[in-house]
């Protein structure tokens, strides 16, 4: 049996058609809180109606893609890869006593039981499936009387990033007073999207007090107030979930493109024509995702144009941040399905990420000082060597007895074997696999999320081996991006070297991109750490 492997028009026609394919997305009305605060994250949002002799509590989840992946196939009971209406508010009834404890209500400090009273889920339009909403409506008695101090607290999901959003709105003949709670929703109850995330970070309301009386409320006291939308980001921002850490490295269009990918291969059975074209779709995202800001090609162009490198040293780099960025992204994923209770994974990003600026900083400060040192003696003895008479190569050592062909840069002392003073790197030093290594590691360790849906996506549809090949071709492809740009830095290495070759500019060039490296590796150390913050 032979393979007939197509022309080469009929393979740029395949990836231009491929390229279209993912141009293109059905329109939505919006992003939801969930895409706009990040793939990870958990959103929250409770609204209370007080009555004279009750409470009820409208409790809204909105899971993000990652979690709402994983909540979707545990959701699926029969285990076909389709998880319908009824196999989800199925689930989401087995979850509703698990919220209703989590919900904590206190009036005149005994805590008041919230029972669940009806439960449904959805799946917004503007994810394309891709996050899961889930609203529980929960009512608790009060004790007999005219007027409570009550306490309400939110402790479910506890460390998971997300908007958490509390609102309070009186019965009939209720008062609401001396409270830090608020009757105006930011978001209409996680329904509409916001124009852009606060400044200081997404809302984090976790608690509220009141007072409440059915007769009225007392001469002096506060009423209950509207939210001042206008100035959101004043208002009770979480520290511990910074802006940056939850929108994530990953772009608008490529999570759009992920969400069509995904579509794509939704169906029951994967036809082969559609799986060629996802594979080729999923190199076209991780090769696009590597162009994006970070991922490591400031270093990479670096190190190359200030090193003896070769294109078999950046295919070695390709093939490092490949497996490296394959494994994470298995491993973070299963990790999310399987071991969310132990592990979560959003807190893993900035320890990950810690990690890669270390390895760039300690590569780039090793570099910083075998070349400084080179760069030194270069300096040195530029002056001593200016007064030497060069004789061509392979004439007789001079009365010194040292022997120097034509390039400065080149010497021998005593007839021992030729070498040079620039730094290492810059003559004819070999650079190292480890560092080669230890930069394709630091680019590859952070996995991407567009990545991490791709095999959720996958995994849930009951298409796990086809979701692992998916990753692994994104993988390929934000390699191929990153080997490209090294050897297009080394093609103009070359093309600079050859015309400066004895200028101490391009003497000093190892120097200076040992510099550079050190300086970006620092500067992701510092934006590593501020995510602990």
């Amino acid at each position: 049996m032979s393979i007939k492997l197509p022309s080469r028009h009929a393979f740029l026609a395949a990836i231009a058609a491929t390229v279209a394919a993912l141009a293109y997305s059905p329109s939505s009305r919006g992003d939801t809180v969930a895409s706009l605060l990040g793939n990870f994250t958990v959103n929250q949002f409770c609204g209370l109606r007080v009555e004279h002799d009750s409470v009820d509590v409208h409790y809204v989840v909105v899971y993000g893609q990652l979690p709402a992946l994983r909540e979707l196939h545990n959701a699926d009971a029969n285990g076909d890869g389709v998880t319908s209406q009824a196999e989800r508010d199925t689930y989401v009834g087995t979850l509703a006593p698990g919220f209703a404890d989590g919900l904590e209500l206190r009036a005149d400090g005994v805590r008041m039981p919230l029972r669940a009273t009806r439960w449904t889920s959805s799946l917004p339009t503007e994810q394309g499936g891709f996050s899961l909403r889930v609203d529980v409506d929960l009512v608790a008695q009060l004790p007999a009387a005219t007027a409570h101090a009550l306490t309400f607290s939110n402790h479910n999901y506890p460390d998971r990033l997300g908007w958490h959003e509390i609102v309070v709105s009186p019965g009939a003949g209720v008062a609401v007073f001396d409270t830090d709670a608020y009757d105006t929703s930011a978001t209409g109850a996680l329904t509409e999207a916001l124009q852009a995330l606060p400044e200081a970070g997404p809302l984090d309301e976790r608690m509220v007090h009141m007072r409440i009386d059915a007769t009225g409320a007392p001469p002096g006291t506060a009423a209950l107030g509207h939210r001042p939308l206008a100035g959101l980001p004043a208002i009770r921002p979480s520290k511990a979930q910074p802006a940056d850490a939850l929108a994530g490295a990953e772009n608008g269009w490529i999570t759009r493109r992920t969400r069509v990918l995904v579509e794509a291969i939704s169906a029951p059975t994967l036809a082969p024509r559609v799986a060629f074209w996802a594979l080729l779709g999923a190199l076209l995202l991780g090769a696009v995702h590597a162009l994006s800001p970070g991922h490591g090609k400031t270093i990479v162009g670096a190190y190359l144009i200030g090193s003896r490198g070769t294109p078999r040293h950046a295919a070695f780099l390709g093939v490092t941040v490949t497996l490296t960025h394959t494994i994470g992204v298995f491993v973070l994923g299963f990790a999310t399905l399987y071991a969310s209770r132990f592990i979560v994974p959003e807190r893993l990003f900035p320890i990950l990420s810690l990690i890669s600026a270390l390895l760039v900083l300690g590569m780039g400060l090793i570099l910083l000082l075998q070349r400084g040192r080179g760069a030194l003696r270069l300096l040195g003895s530029t002056s001593a060597r200016s007064s030497l008479v060069f004789v061509p190569l392979g004439a007789a050592p001079a009365g010194d007895g040292h022997f120097h062909p034509h390039d400065s840069t080149l010497h021998s002392h005593g007839g021992g074997p030729m070498h040079s003073h620039l730094p290492p790197g810059a003559a004819d030093e070999r650079i190292t696999w480890k560092s080669l290594a230890a930069l394709g590691v630091s680019g590859g360790l952070v996995p991407c999320p567009s990545a991490m849906v791709l095999l959720l996506a996958a995994v849930a549809l009951n298409k796990t081996a086809y979701g692992m090949l998916l990753v692994l071709v994104f993988s390929v492809g934000l390699a191929l991006t990153l080997t490209v740009v090294g050897l297009i830095f080394l093609h103009a290495r070359n093309r600079f070297s050859k015309g400066t070759a004895a200028s101490r500019w391009a003497q000093l060039l190892p120097l200076a991109s040992a510099a550079i490296i050190t300086l970006v590796g620092g500067a992701l150390c510092i934006a590593a750490l501020r995510t602990f913050n």
